[in-house]
């Protein structure tokens, strides 16, 4: 079964930048682990399909494979732990939930993300972009900053600007949001992939 917890601890190395590019010995290097170990865990995740593998000499350089419903699976349980830590630690953001969701299913929302002190809405249209603008209920908001974008806006945030997967939070939209780095997945790896330690 895929999904234990030296393979979730792997998945999570690629949460910040899911275009990431590691080769093995760097994920033993970055999780502390021994190599023959990671070895073996990587080798199952490539056979699994959660990983592609470019070789590179005697190399293999991974990432993840964005198009397979494990990957995301694996993904997404990282964000729900990830937000849920962050229910715990904002009582704020725990009381701006709830709107978040009433507001999510009446203005019909694909993303929410929070980013610092500020709340991301992700809308499909720019009418929907206005249209929920006008109706946006900011003390709701228990103090975060509301921004809004597009999802055309959205992707060409997450190109110019790293800091939009490092530091995140999703708090609506699991899938959404790995569908819309799906659709620009070439263009982050050639930005944003490092194949330095």
């Amino acid at each position: 079964m895929v999904g234990n917890a030296l393979e979730q601890e792997i998945i999570e190395l690629y949460s910040d930048n899911p275009s990431s590019v590691y080769s093995i010995n760097q994920i033993a290097s970055k999780l502390g682990k021994k190599y023959p170990y990671i070895n073996k865990k990587v080798t199952i995740l490539i056979k699994n399909k959660i990983f592609k593998k470019i070789v590179v000499g005697r190399s293999h350089l991974c990432s993840l494979n964005l198009k397979n419903d494990e990957t995301i699976y694996l993904l997404i349980l990282n964000e729900i732990r990830k937000k849920k830590k962050e229910m715990e630690r904002s009582q704020r953001l725990e009381q701006a939930s709830k709107y978040l969701a009433k507001a999510a299913r009446a203005a019909n929302i694909p993303l929410i993300l929070k980013q610092k002190n500020s709340i991301l809405f992700v809308l499909d249209t720019k009418e929907a972009k206005n249209e929920f603008e006008k109706s946006m209920v900011k003390q709701a908001l228990h103090g975060h900053e509301a921004s809004l974008m597009t999802k055309e806006e959205f992707l060409q945030a997450l190109k110019e600007d790293k800091t939009l997967h490092e530091d995140h939070t999703i708090l609506h939209g699991f899938e959404k949001y790995y569908e819309y780095i799906r659709e620009i997945e070439d263009e982050l790896k050639i930005r944003y992939s490092k194949l330095t330690p």
